[in-house]
């Protein structure tokens, strides 16, 4: 298997998107080992999906891959023991480093319109698994935002 090369920016936030293994809708069985998983980490964004999550942090001092290499052994080791063994994740996880204030908007939008986007919720605030309510009260958005269609250009590791 080939080493795949991820770049650490001091300072940068980070979209993540991870996948589970051979897309088991699992995650939404037991929404607290997502929480659980994360220890201290906090994330900008985010939303959990029944397959895979997306999310934005900033990982300070620490690698991306070593971020997300943590979450996914803690997450799994939960998971095994509350429910079965056997493997959880996809061996591989999406980044992008998020290079200005109009990215940030834009992987801001994509994680709140992605349970809309998979015919989870027929409008962002409707889907309770997300942080669009937290972007709601701080006045980001408006209550009925991502209730008419949106597209997104580019990719976000789905």
């Amino acid at each position: 298997m080939k080493s795949l090369r991820r770049y650490d920016i001091p300072d940068a936030h980070y979209f993540v998107t991870a996948v589970t293994y051979r897309r088991e809708p699992l995650l939404l069985r037991d929404v607290e080992l997502f929480w659980v998983s994360w220890r201290n980490m906090k994330l900008t964004a985010w939303v959990v999906l029944p397959d895979h999550f997306h999310a934005i942090l900033r990982p300070d001092n620490q690698s991306i891959s070593d971020i997300i290499h943590q979450f996914k052994i803690t997450y799994s080791r939960h998971f095994r023991d509350k429910y079965r063994s056997g493997r959880v994740w996809h061996n591989r996880f999406w980044d992008h480093a998020i290079r200005d204030q109009e990215d940030l908007h834009r992987h801001t939008d994509y994680i709140h319109y992605n349970p809309v986007k998979h015919g989870l919720a027929k409008d962002a605030g409707s889907y309770v698994l997300s942080s669009f309510q937290k972007f709601v009260t701080e006045g980001y958005y408006s209550p009925d935002w991502g209730s008419n269609a949106i597209e997104f250009e580019g990719e976000y590791g789905e």
